[in-house]
């Protein structure tokens, strides 16, 4: 019994650090906020806050990997539908990604820098560069269906097709974060969608010129 109390003091604890890690990211930037910022404002000692991270870089893992265990489980719910055509698909995740940064712009604007150095592995210590390279694999696995189903060209491997969206989308993003000008970030990451299928997508008139030749 004692040892389920620690156990739930514990995930109770580390919540209340990431939220107010978050809070404090958004409002001052990372670079501007400390441990000692973070204790405080979370309503613990500096001691449990190092307990349960040990480095400010590690909190920032954290929250990138939230954000990239939701990309993973988008990512997982296309590839579970076996009807909606790959396109589809593709513009939905665009969509919903673009809601999600949107939601949580303020945060975002702050690390969504950092985010991705440490989603790269750039930033080696914790568990977001591996939650990356398996959300990067599901698309890979999304594209290479679309590639299967002869929706997609195959002129190019899926690993390429899967890196030309993730760079547009992060691209995008991170533009957007800084200058949006009014634009829902749903709406241009929509439109974006648009010009990546575009370039990809096997149409009927394309396959009835391939069969002439």
């Amino acid at each position: 019994m004692a040892g389920s109390k620690s156990r739930s003091y514990g995930a109770q604890s580390r919540e209340l650090i990431l939220q107010a890690a978050q809070a404090l990211f958004a409002e001052r930037g990372l670079h501007e906020t400390s441990m000692a910022d973070i204790a405080r404002a979370a309503g613990l000692s500096r001691a449990t806050v190092f307990n349960q991270f040990g480095s400010k870089a590690l909190v920032l893992d954290a929250i990138t990997a939230r954000s990239l265990n939701n990309y993973r489980d988008l990512l997982d719910r296309a590839l579970k539908d076996e009807t909606t055509a790959t396109a589809d698909l593709l513009r939905r995740l665009f969509r919903q990604m673009g809601h999600g940064l949107e939601a949580n712009r303020a945060i975002y604007r702050e690390v969504f820098g950092e985010i991705r150095k440490v989603s790269m592995g750039l930033d080696a210590e914790g568990e977001a560069p591996n939650l990356r390279r398996e959300a990067l694999a599901g698309l890979v696995r999304l594209m290479r269906r679309g590639q299967s189903r002869g929706e997609f060209t195959a002129e190019r491997p899926a690993e390429v097709l899967a890196t030309a969206f993730d760079s547009l989308l992060a691209g995008a993003a991170t533009h957007w974060l800084h200058n949006p000008q009014g634009v829902p970030l749903a709406e241009l990451l929509g439109d974006l969608a648009e010009v990546l299928l575009e370039g990809i997508s096997v149409s009927t008139a394309r396959v009835d010129e391939s069969a002439r030749i």
